[in-house]
């Protein structure tokens, strides 16, 4: 009754407040006094002597939890630690929050699976991330209904195991999260290429999930970002159609062997036309192969250096990524998941062979230009593993001309990037390996 008093009064006190006819002495007067302010933590007070059971932040580990408003009037006693503390949740809280987002998550046991049962304390332990097991008991005390039949959700002695996942198979679970990249692709191609708000959203939620996540070794780091040292080795091929372009590669190996210049700048997997970036290869193997030749043909190789250290958003590491935890009651978790998954399969998106004026290349060029001009961290290129050559790694340098550059009318692209004319090699194609897979025709 008391705390339907105040809160009535409470209202009240807003509504005088916010009235355009109370001058702003009165209004100044009212506030100076204090009156809400003591009548809002009357309420407080009584909400907390409410509560069972007290957790402190230290004994809950669940992020979304722990961001929550958890300042006391008074000191309380946290029912996992026994520490006192300013700072806590209440059970009655916390059974609010979870009453109905944990059943995205767990569902009634159904007997199939004997020794996987899970009690109503237990799953609000991993939901909450708290092994306190006075906590959670008090929680579920506030859930269980004592009038609820044996079926439902929170009858008293009920079991539970986690939710199974919502695809039938592996193949299910690709299609449903690559969806939303066929999606953006489409548009892209057929619809709005430019300025297209769906597409940055897309990317930008892959490459914070990439970027937020480590590795095994060290799930600290930021894994997707490959650095190699300054002087690291890259090698770039081109086929020689006759002796007197041999002795052109060799005597101006950077010019001829370098990157074209923006009006020979073809369409590529990671570029447009008309924007030269330099794509070259880890091994000299990987780069004769890149070129596709033929038996008899010579490809002349440029072995090129690194004038500094190389920070490149490494692709091939998306499979092995290590992902912190995604708190259960987040508003994006479903969809954060998905995009987790989604960067298991984008290797593959992003690898798979297209003819070069196909427009599948679209997509890949602008997600290449998302992380080129990315804002949470500065990227020489892009490191990506090489359809050509098995066990092949490639790698596409950005340009680091300032915008300014590109109006001068003999602008040519920069790279931190050095080639000695003695690093070039002849090769002449003895064998090409071809690898084939059965196609069914549809009758």
């Amino acid at each position: 009754m008391f705390r339907f008093f105040v809160s009535r009064f409470a209202i009240k006190i807003g509504t005088v407040l916010r009235s355009p006819r109370l001058s702003a002495i009165v209004r100044v007067t009212i506030l100076a006094s204090g009156v809400l302010e003591r009548i809002m933590r009357d309420v407080r007070l009584e909400e907390e002597a409410r509560e069972t059971a007290f957790v402190c932040l230290d004994c809950i580990k669940d992020k979304w939890f722990r961001s929550q408003s958890s300042d006391r009037e008074m000191a309380q006693i946290c029912a996992g630690c026994g520490e006192k503390t300013m700072k806590a949740l209440g059970s009655e809280s916390i059974a609010k929050t979870i009453r109905y987002k944990i059943m995205d998550h767990f569902v009634v046991d159904d007997g199939l699976y004997p020794g996987d049962e899970l009690s109503l304390s237990a799953i609000i332990g991993l939901a909450i991330r708290c092994n306190s097991t006075a906590v959670c008991e008090s929680v579920a005390q506030r859930l269980i209904d004592p009038e609820a039949g044996e079926d439902a959700f929170y009858f008293e002695g009920q079991e539970y195991r986690r939710a199974p996942s919502r695809f039938e198979s592996e193949e299910e679970c690709r299609w449903w999260v690559e969806g939303d990249w066929r999606r953006i692709a489409a548009e892209l191609v057929h619809g709005r290429r430019f300025f297209n708000s769906n597409a940055s959203a897309l990317f930008g939620s892959l490459v914070f999930e990439a970027m937020s996540a480590g590795n095994g070794d060290d799930p600290d780091a930021r894994a997707v970002v490959t650095t190699l040292p300054a002087h690291s080795k890259f090698y770039r091929a081109r086929i020689a159609t006759k002796d007197s372009e041999i002795a052109e590669f060799r005597s101006e190996p950077m010019e001829k062997l370098g990157a074209p210049p923006k009006d020979r700048a073809a369409n590529n997997r990671m570029s447009p036309a008309g924007v030269p970036l330099m794509y070259v290869a880890a091994d000299r193997q990987t780069a004769i192969a890149e070129v596709r030749p033929s038996i008899g043909d010579k490809v002349v190789v440029g072995e090129f250096l690194s004038k500094r250290e190389l920070h490149f958003f490494d692709f091939t590491v998306l499979s092995k990524l290590t992902h912190a935890e995604i708190s259960l009651f987040e508003s994006r978790y479903r969809q954060r998941t998905d995009r987790r998954l989604l960067l298991e399969y984008l290797h593959d998106l992003i690898a798979r062979p297209v003819r070069a004026h196909d427009t599948d290349y679209v997509m890949t060029q602008a997600l290449a230009e998302y992380i080129r001009y990315c804002d949470s961290q500065r990227f020489d290129g892009i490191a990506f593993r090489s359809v050509q050559y098995d066990g092949g790694i490639n790698f596409v340098l950005f340009d680091k001309s300032a915008p300014e550059a590109l109006q001068v009318p003999d602008w040519t692209p920069q790279f931190d990037m050095s080639i000695a004319k003695e690093a070039v090699t002849t090769y002449e194609i003895r064998r090409v390996k071809y690898e084939t897979d059965e196609q069914q025709v549809p009758s």
